[in-house]
Protein backbone atom coordinates (compact mmCIF):
# COMPACT_ATOMS: atom_id res chain seq x y z
CA UNK A 1 0.00 0.00 0.00
CA UNK A 2 2.85 2.55 0.80
CA UNK A 3 4.69 1.89 -2.19
CA UNK A 4 1.25 2.16 -4.87
CA UNK A 5 1.14 6.03 -2.65
CA UNK A 6 4.15 6.89 -3.32
CA UNK A 7 4.07 5.90 -7.10
CA UNK A 8 0.42 8.02 -7.23
CA UNK A 9 1.97 10.90 -5.84
CA UNK A 10 5.06 10.87 -7.38
CA UNK A 11 2.84 11.01 -10.85
CA UNK A 12 0.74 13.18 -9.06
CA UNK A 13 3.32 15.73 -8.41
CA UNK A 14 4.40 15.70 -11.92
CA UNK A 15 1.67 16.23 -13.41
CA UNK A 16 0.60 19.36 -11.15
CA UNK A 17 3.67 20.63 -11.55
CA UNK A 18 3.65 20.59 -15.35
CA UNK A 19 0.66 22.35 -15.47
CA UNK A 20 1.76 25.38 -13.36
CA UNK A 21 4.11 25.81 -16.25
CA UNK A 22 6.45 28.02 -13.83
CA UNK A 23 9.76 25.93 -13.57
CA UNK A 24 10.94 24.66 -11.14
CA UNK A 25 10.67 26.90 -8.33
CA UNK A 26 9.26 27.53 -4.48
CA UNK A 27 6.22 27.99 -6.05
CA UNK A 28 5.76 24.34 -7.38
CA UNK A 29 7.55 23.17 -4.39
CA UNK A 30 4.12 24.89 -2.51
CA UNK A 31 1.65 23.45 -5.22
CA UNK A 32 3.15 19.98 -4.26
CA UNK A 33 3.78 20.41 -0.80
CA UNK A 34 0.27 18.39 -0.11
CA UNK A 35 1.82 15.36 -1.47
CA UNK A 36 5.16 15.86 -0.57
CA UNK A 37 3.90 15.98 3.07
CA UNK A 38 2.03 12.48 1.93
CA UNK A 39 5.46 10.98 1.25
CA UNK A 40 6.71 12.21 4.17
CA UNK A 41 4.13 11.22 6.12
CA UNK A 42 4.77 7.58 4.84
CA UNK A 43 7.91 7.34 5.18
CA UNK A 44 8.30 8.15 9.00
CA UNK A 45 8.29 5.61 11.33
CA UNK A 46 6.05 6.57 14.12
CA UNK A 47 3.71 4.29 16.87
CA UNK A 48 0.66 4.97 14.89
CA UNK A 49 1.05 4.36 11.53
CA UNK A 50 -2.22 3.91 10.75
CA UNK A 51 -2.65 7.40 11.54
CA UNK A 52 -0.17 8.64 9.23
CA UNK A 53 -1.58 5.90 6.37
CA UNK A 54 -4.69 7.75 6.36
CA UNK A 55 -3.79 11.16 6.24
CA UNK A 56 -1.28 9.90 3.48
CA UNK A 57 -4.40 8.47 2.07
CA UNK A 58 -6.68 12.07 2.54
CA UNK A 59 -3.93 13.82 0.65
CA UNK A 60 -3.61 11.72 -2.22
CA UNK A 61 -7.36 11.54 -2.64
CA UNK A 62 -7.23 16.02 -2.23
CA UNK A 63 -4.79 15.63 -4.91
CA UNK A 64 -6.91 13.86 -7.61
CA UNK A 65 -9.67 15.91 -6.86
CA UNK A 66 -7.70 19.06 -7.26
CA UNK A 67 -6.12 18.32 -10.61
CA UNK A 68 -9.41 18.78 -12.23
CA UNK A 69 -9.03 22.47 -11.59
CA UNK A 70 -5.51 22.93 -12.12
CA UNK A 71 -6.14 21.42 -15.38
CA UNK A 72 -9.08 23.86 -15.96
CA UNK A 73 -6.87 26.87 -15.23
CA UNK A 74 -3.57 25.59 -17.50
CA UNK A 75 -6.09 25.12 -20.45
CA UNK A 76 -8.49 28.11 -19.79
CA UNK A 77 -8.38 30.60 -22.84
CA UNK A 78 -10.06 33.37 -21.47
CA UNK A 79 -9.18 36.92 -20.73
CA UNK A 80 -10.00 36.23 -16.39
CA UNK A 81 -6.70 37.14 -14.88
CA UNK A 82 -8.48 35.52 -11.62
CA UNK A 83 -8.12 31.94 -12.99
CA UNK A 84 -4.54 31.11 -12.03
CA UNK A 85 -5.60 32.05 -8.32
CA UNK A 86 -6.53 28.58 -8.30
CA UNK A 87 -2.14 27.68 -8.01
CA UNK A 88 -2.43 30.07 -4.60
CA UNK A 89 -5.45 28.29 -2.98
CA UNK A 90 -5.46 25.03 -4.00
CA UNK A 91 -2.53 23.35 -1.51
CA UNK A 92 -4.27 25.42 1.75
CA UNK A 93 -7.45 23.78 1.36
CA UNK A 94 -5.56 20.22 0.53
CA UNK A 95 -3.20 21.05 3.72
CA UNK A 96 -6.26 21.80 5.69
CA UNK A 97 -8.33 19.15 4.57
CA UNK A 98 -5.35 16.81 5.57
CA UNK A 99 -5.65 18.79 8.83
CA UNK A 100 -9.34 18.03 9.03
CA UNK A 101 -8.69 14.10 8.71
CA UNK A 102 -5.81 13.75 10.99
CA UNK A 103 -7.82 15.32 13.78
CA UNK A 104 -10.57 12.96 13.12
CA UNK A 105 -8.46 10.36 12.44
CA UNK A 106 -6.43 11.15 15.71
CA UNK A 107 -9.53 11.09 17.93
CA UNK A 108 -10.90 7.73 16.27
CA UNK A 109 -8.33 5.09 15.89
CA UNK A 110 -6.92 3.52 19.00
CA UNK A 111 -4.07 4.45 20.95
CA UNK A 112 -1.10 1.51 20.90
CA UNK A 113 0.58 2.89 23.85
CA UNK A 114 -1.47 1.35 26.53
Amino acid sequence: MKKIIIILSVALILATTGTSGFGLSFFQIYIAAPLLLSILLLLIKTKNSKLNQIVSCAGLFSAILALQPYYSAYTYTGSDGQVALIYVAMPFYQLAFMAVVAFIAWGTTPSTER
